[in-house]
């Protein structure tokens, strides 16, 4: 029975795509992202904007707005049903920039993102997998690259999640050992299931090691 499958199953997830049961879904492009993009335009050398990753892009919104401001994007998902969704909801064009595996163990070149774009995908793992997130975020971003998005701020309860927050303080601790946080701000258009506990932030990448 699909109650019975626990969230680190692609089946949880891609069920949930499939039948259109996804409260976290934002279904368009953030508020916070847009002004980031605008904030990081580069003009006519689109090649300065780098290389992103969506990972755990669920339905992808975000994919096509930052291919259009220039961006070199690709994105993950391990749920069958959530990339067949955004193959199509992004066009031919952008489908081959969606990869069906698992973030953790997928080949990717360490340090070959100047961003990596989190909305809705770390809250999405048990709280005891963090430690190995930020392992992989620091190994994929280049030094001063950005991990960048959207973060969800409750203390986690176990047997009500998924999504699993994050009390207060604790981000700071799980990140400082090798990122910087330089910008943290509020959101307002968060998707009810997030209202009230959601912030902006970007933690760039640094050498700390801790």
């Amino acid at each position: 029975m699909l109650e019975d499958i626990p969230p680190s199953h692609p089946e949880f997830w891609s069920s949930r795509y499939l039948s259109a049961n996804t409260p976290w879904d934002f279904d368009g492009v953030p508020a916070d992202l847009r002004e980031f993009l605008k904030r990081k335009d580069t003009g006519s050398n689109p090649q300065a904007r780098g290389k992103v990753l969506i990972p755990g892009c669920g339905l992808g919104h975000e994919i096509k707005a930052f291919s259009q401001a220039g961006y070199d994007v690709t994105a993950i998902d391990f749920a069958p049903g959530a990339v067949e969704r955004a193959r199509r909801l992004n066009g031919t064009a952008l489908a081959s920039r969606i990869i069906l595996g698992d973030f953790f163990s997928h080949d990717f070149a360490p340090n070959s993102f100047d961003y990596v774009y989190e909305r809705a995908f770390l809250c999405a793992l048990l709280p005891e997998r963090r430690e190995v997130y930020r392992a992989r975020m620091a190994s994929l971003l280049k030094y001063q690259g950005a991990l960048l998005g959207y973060f969800y701020y409750q203390k986690p309860v176990l047997s009500e999640g998924p999504p699993y927050g994050f009390a207060w303080g604790t981000a700071d601790e799980l990140f400082a050992r090798y990122f910087l946080l330089v910008k943290d701000s509020p959101v307002n258009d968060s998707v009810p299931m997030f209202a009230g506990r959601e912030r902006w932030q970007e933690w760039r990448r640094t050498s700390f090691k801790g």
